[in-house]
């Protein structure tokens, strides 16, 4: 089956929103009384779901991890999400991709509604034709994937994953997608997204095309 449905994440893969992200880390960290780690380890932060990051940080205190996360989603919502822009590329890229009628999805670990607003706040709207995020019942990138799958009657077999790290591709494999797609533009790297099983890999946006047709 040919290729029609393609479902993106959002940090790392559309934006390029590390500033925003790492802010919110440390001010949630001041705010929590909790020691600043190095911006190498926030990194590692960018991509995982919160509730997977505050649940290793806070090592069985969930009252903790519970407020870290309010806090961070506090700042997030008011500065964070605005200190993001698109990767170089990344509108001609979309531009293309619906001139020659694929169907374009953001499934992000991200809470659905900050998506949703980051992206309306950033002009980015338009390019999708649905923006699936982190609910209280689907905040895995598996889950939300499935969810956007079945939301958008999308088929596994003519849809794709595309994201920076191991969580995208392995959520694409989970839903049994046609193809999973590892861009290195983001914050994951070669290793990590072929020892998740990816697909394919590509380097800049103009190679997303090329490798789908």
């Amino acid at each position: 089956m040919t290729l029609k449905n393609l479902f993106f994440d959002l940090d790392g893969t559309i934006l390029e929103s590390s500033r925003g992200i790492i802010n919110s880390f440390r001010y949630t960290f001041d705010e929590m009384k909790y020691p600043q780690l190095s911006d190498n380890e926030l990194n590692t932060f960018i991509g995982p779901p919160l509730e997977t990051t505050f649940a290793t940080l806070a090592k069985g205190d969930d009252a903790w991890a519970e407020k870290a996360i309010a806090t961070y989603r506090d700042y997030y919502a008011a500065k964070g999400m605005l200190e993001a822009e698109p990767y170089d590329g990344i509108l001609e890229m979309l531009d293309n991709l619906q001139r020659l009628d694929y169907k374009l999805y953001i499934a992000t670990s991200k809470k659905e509604d900050v998506a949703q607003k980051m992206l309306a706040a950033l002009e980015l709207s338009q390019h999708f034709k649905g923006i699936f995020g982190n609910t209280p019942q689907s905040h895995s990138k598996t889950l939300v994937l499935r969810k956007s799958l079945i939301s958008t009657q999308s088929t596994p077999e003519t849809s794709a994953m595309i994201g920076d790290r191991d969580y995208d591709i392995i959520g694409g494999l989970e839903n049994k997608v046609a193809k999973t797609i590892g861009v290195l533009w983001g914050f994951g790297d070669e290793t990590e997204l072929e020892k998740a099983g990816s697909d394919i890999i590509i380097a800049h946006p103009q190679q997303l095309l090329e490798k789908i047709r």
